[in-house]
C-alpha cells in the first residue's frame, strides 16, 4: 500500500510534534553512536546536577552554539537546559508551534539560521541569531586582521627562544617546515629557502624508496587520507666553519586509509648536517629516530594505533578518532633526555603489586588557557575548557562545513591561589601537528570588554573581564545565588617538556571529592613505597597533581586553531579518566 502525498502531509505536524514532546529541553542528535547533547563552553554552575555530565555534549564558542540549530530544544517555548524543572510542555505552549514544508528548510543564505525553518520558524530564529554574537565570530575568525592592541593576539612559533634557541636553530626549523608546508599546503611563506645537497646520506625508521626526505614525503601524501608534519623545536649541537649539527624535533600527524580513519602521531628527533650558504640552508646529512626504547621500530609505534578504540567506534557518528598524545613506558634515549639518566628518580622503582602507572610523555607543543576561579568544587569551573580557550569556530554543517582535528586527553591542573583565596585552574591541551605546522598562531582575543557565559542557564549571563563583573540576574524560578566571575583570564602557547607521570584510572569529573582521596593514595604508593621524587610547583611548593579527561576532545582547524570541544559519555565501569601526579624527570 503506497501512502498518498496528502496523507503525509496531514500526518507530519503530528510526528514532529511528538518528537518535540519527548525531546523538551534537550536536542538529540539522530545517529548510529550515543545521542549528543550540545552546550554552551562555559563552566558549570553550582547548581547544576550531576547527571548533566552523562551524556554526550558538545562545547562551543557561544557565537556558534546560538547560530546551530541542533542547540536549540525542540520544545518552542524555552531554551531552558535545567534539568531540574518540569519537562512537560503545556498545552498552550504546543498550540503555537508552527510547521514548515521540509523544502530548503536547512539552506543557509546567508539571512537564514540553517534549520530554524523547520524547527520553529522565524521566532525561533529570532531567539537564536544575536547579531552581536555573529560579529564576534568574524573576529575570531579574523584575528589577522586586527589592529595591534596592547595584547598579543598571535603567537610566532619561532621567535620563541624556549623552543628555538640559537639563530642557527630558528633558521633552520623556520626553512625546514616551510619547505614541508609547501609541498602538504601548497604555503609558500617566503622564508629561507631549504636545499637537499646531491650526496645527501640518510637514516630513517620510515620506509624510503627515495634518498630524499622531501620526495619521499610528496610521495607518501597520496597514500594517507592526512598527513600533518610539525617541526616543535630546535637546538644547535654542534657548530663550524664549514657545517653546523642541529637536532629537531617533530610530529607526524596521519590519518591511516582504513574504514575507521585511525589517526596515528609519530613523535621523535632527526639529528641534521647543514651548511649555511647565506639565503639558503643546505642538508647535508640526516638521521631520524622515533620517540621509543628502539628508535627505529616503526612497526612498535604504528600496531599501536591503527586497531579501532571502542569508544572512538561507540561515538563514531559523532567525532572523527581522536590523535592521543603519546605516552612510552621507558625514557627515549635521545640527545635532549640524556640527563633522564642523571633524575633523582634513578632510585625509583615501582614495585610489582603497584596499580598505579608510570609513563613518559615526549616534548609537545601546547595551548594553556587558565583562570582563578573562587566558586570552589561546588562551581565545578574546572570540568569544561574556558570560553576564552578558543580561538575559532568550527562549522561542522553546511555545504561550507570544516575538517577538524580532535586530541586528547584534557589535561587539568587546579592548585591554590595566595592573593585571591580561590583556585588557579589550568588546562593544557595538546596542538595537533596540522595547526602546530603553522608559524604563526592565533591566540584568544581576552579584551577588557570580554564576555564569560558562566553557569547552566542560557539566559543567566555573566559578563567577566580581568577587573570588572556584572551578573544579569537569572529568572526567577532559580534560588542560586550567581557565581563569582572567573579572574585572570589568560591564555598562552609553550613547548611542554619531557615528562614523567604517575597515574590512576578514575570514572569521574576533576572536582569530585573522591580525587582527593585518589591523590592521597598516589603520593603514597608512588613516593613513600617506591621512592620517586615528585615535582614540586614553584609557587606553592606543593607536589604536582593533574587530571586527565580521557572522555574529552579538544577539536582543531588548520586555519584558526581550537575551535570545539567534545564531551563523550562513558561508562563508569570503563574508568576511562586519570588522576596523576608529576615526577622529577
Amino acid at each position: 500500500m503506497t501512502a498518498s502525498p496528502s496523507y503525509l502531509a496531514a500526518i507530519l505536524p503530528t510526528l514532529v510534534l511528538g518528537l518535540s514532546l519527548r525531546t523538551n529541553t534537550e536536542c538529540w542528535a539522530f545517529q548510529t553512536t550515543a545521542f549528543a547533547r550540545i552546550r554552551t563552553s562555559a563552566p558549570p554552575s553550582a547548581a547544576v546536577n550531576a547527571k548533566n555530565y552523562n551524556a554526550d555534549r558538545i562545547h562551543l564558542p557561544n557565537a556558534l552554539i546560538r547560530s546551530s540549530p541542533c542547540c536549540a530544544s525542540l520544545h518552542m517555548s524555552s531554551n531552558d537546559d535545567n534539568d531540574n524543572e518540569d519537562v512537560n510542555p503545556s498545552s498552550s505552549t504546543n498550540s503555537n508551534v508552527k510547521f514548515f514544508e521540509l523544502e530548503d528548510a536547512f539552506e543557509d543564505d546567508g539571512e537564514n539560521v540553517v534549520g530554524t525553518k523547520f524547527f520553529g520558524g522565524s521566532t525561533q530564529k529570532d531567539e537564536l541569531y544575536v547579531p552581536e554574537e555573529e560579529e564576534r565570530a568574524l573576529e575570531l575568525q579574523n584575528v589577522k586582521s586586527l589592529k595591534k592592541t596592547e595584547t598579543e593576539v598571535e603567537y610566532r612559533r619561532f621567535e620563541d627562544t624556549n623552543a628555538f634557541g640559537d639563530d642557527m636553530a630558528k633558521r633552520v626549523g623556520e626553512a625546514l617546515q616551510s619547505a614541508i608546508n609547501q609541498i602538504l599546503y601548497e604555503d609558500d611563506d617566503g622564508v629561507t629557502s631549504w636545499k637537499e645537497d646531491s650526496s645527501l646520506q640518510w637514516e630513517t625508521p620510515f620506509s624510503k624508496s627515495n634518498p630524499s626526505p622531501l620526495v619521499e614525503l610528496a610521495e607518501s601524501k597520496s597514500f594517507y587520507n592526512k598527513l600533518d608534519v610539525a617541526i616543535l623545536s630546535a637546538q644547535t649541537v654542534q657548530s663550524s666553519n664549514d657545517s653546523s649539527v642541529v637536532e629537531v624535533r617533530w610530529d607526524v600527524g596521519v590519518v591511516w586509509p582504513n574504514p575507521w580513519e585511525s589517526r596515528v602521531l609519530l613523535t621523535g628527533t632527526s639529528v641534521l648536517t647543514v651548511r649555511d650558504e647565506g639565503d639558503t640552508i643546505v642538508l647535508l646529512k640526516q638521521s631520524d629516530r622515533l620517540d621509543r626504547k628502539d628508535g627505529k621500530d616503526i612497526v612498535g609505534s604504528l600496531s599501536s594505533q591503527l586497531s579501532p578504540r571502542f569508544w572512538d567506534v561507540y561515538h563514531i557518528g559523532m567525532s572523527p578518532s581522536s590523535e592521543l598524545d603519546p605516552r612510552f613506558d621507558e625514557a627515549p634515549p635521545t640527545t635532549a633526555n640524556k640527563s633522564l639518566s642523571k633524575s633523582n628518580n634513578n632510585k625509583g622503582k615501582k614495585g610489582l603489586l603497584s596499580g598505579y602507572k608510570l609513563s613518559y610523555l615526549p616534548p609537545r607543543l601546547v595551548t594553556e588557557p587558565s583562570l582563578v576561579d573562587t566558586n570552589g568544587r561546588a562551581g565545578r569551573a574546572a570540568q569544561a575548557l574556558p570560553n576564552h580557550g578558543f580561538t575559532t569556530a568550527i562549522k561542522t554543517m553546511g555545504p561550507n562545513k570544516e575538517s577538524f582535528v580532535p586530541v586528547t586527553p584534557v589535561e587539568i591542573v587546579i592548585s591554590k591561589d595566595a592573593e585571591s583565596g580561590g583556585s588557579m585552574v589550568k588546562w593544557t591541551v595538546p596542538v595537533p601537528p596540522e595547526f602546530a605546522s603553522k608559524a604563526v598562531l592565533p591566540l584568544p582575543i581576552i579584551a577588557e570588554d570580554d564576555d564569560e557565559t558562566e553557569g547552566d542557564d542560557p539566559a543567566s549571563m555573566v559578563i567577566a573581564t580581568p577587573s570588572t563583573t556584572r551578573f544579569t540576574p537569572p529568572p526567577a524560578r532559580s534560588n542560586r545565588p550567581p557565581p563569582d566571575a572567573p579572574q585572570s583570564l589568560a591564555c598562552e602557547y609553550s613547548l611542554r617538556p619531557t615528562r614523567l607521570v604517575a597515574t590512576l584510572p578514575y570514572a569521574g569529573n576533576p572536582q569530585d571529592e573522591e580525587v582527593t582521596a585518589l591523590r592521597r593514595k598516589l603520593y603514597q604508593d608512588v613516593v613513600e613505597n617506591d621512592g620517586f621524587v615528585p615535582k614540586l610547583d614553584p609557587e606553592t611548593g606543593r607536589p604536582v597533581f593533574f587530571f586527565w579527561m580521557n572522555d574529552a576532545k579538544a577539536c582543531f582547524t588548520r586555519k584558526g586553531g581550537l575551535g570545539m570541544a567534545v564531551y563523550e559519555w562513558r561508562a563508569g565501569w570503563s574508568e576511562s579518566n586519570e588522576v596523576g601526579i608529576e615526577l622529577e624527570c
